[in-house]
């Protein structure tokens, strides 16, 4: 089982082709992220749909997390505002980083998506990587990091989910690992972060 920590977004293709994604890449949980009130109610309505769909919520709009919640998102100031909240795991572009919110992070736990660099004082975090991304890593660097810092992303609709398994490759070539072993990995870090049993 793969888990994609980081869907964009819903197209027809996605619910038309969803057992046969699910058989064909293995991804059997699928996480986005809803950024306004209205697409959280879409969002939340998809998910008590489909069994394989969970979300996140801003932090600001805590209130209109559902059962299908499993983190909730940093979006900018407001949401950094209402930091530490520590009831579920947190999502944050790596685009939002700076100083202030690295250090208003320290203590959390979550994902960091589209990572490009690791940030060793964010100890509770992993980094998303997919294609979109792990290309931007040196490959001493990639070869160098722990395989349960690492959590899988689509970034679908921009890429397949076939891609997963592209950046699997790059990452276990570059660690001399089993493709299996790094997907493993980041499945059971999933599993843990976002208490799914």
């Amino acid at each position: 089982m793969t888990i994609d920590v980081n869907l964009l977004r819903f197209d027809e293709d996605f619910f038309e082709n969803l057992d046969e994604i699910i058989e064909d890449t293995m991804i059997q949980i699928f996480i986005t992220h809803p950024k306004e009130s209205d697409e959280i109610t879409k969002t939340k309505e998809i998910a008590a749909k489909y069994e394989s769909v969970f979300y996140s919520v801003p932090l600001l709009l805590h209130a209109q997390a559902d059962e299908n919640c499993v983190a909730f998102s940093v979006q900018g100031d407001e949401d950094l505002a209402l930091l530490p909240n520590l009831e579920k795991p947190i999502f944050i572009d790596e685009s939002y980083l700076d100083e202030s919110t690295l250090s208003r992070l320290v203590g959390c736990r979550g994902v960091l998506l589209n990572a490009t660099r690791e940030y060793p004082q964010l100890s509770g975090f992993y980094l998303a990587m997919g294609v979109k991304n792990v290309g931007l890593f040196d490959s001493e660097t990639l070869g160098a990091m722990s395989m349960d810092k690492i959590v899988l992303q689509s970034c679908y609709p921009d890429y397949g989910f076939e891609e997963v398994t592209d950046a699997v490759k790059v990452i276990s070539d570059t660690m001399f690992r089993p493709d299996q072993s790094i997907i493993a990995r980041a499945t059971k870090s999933s599993l843990e972060l976002f208490g799914f049993r």
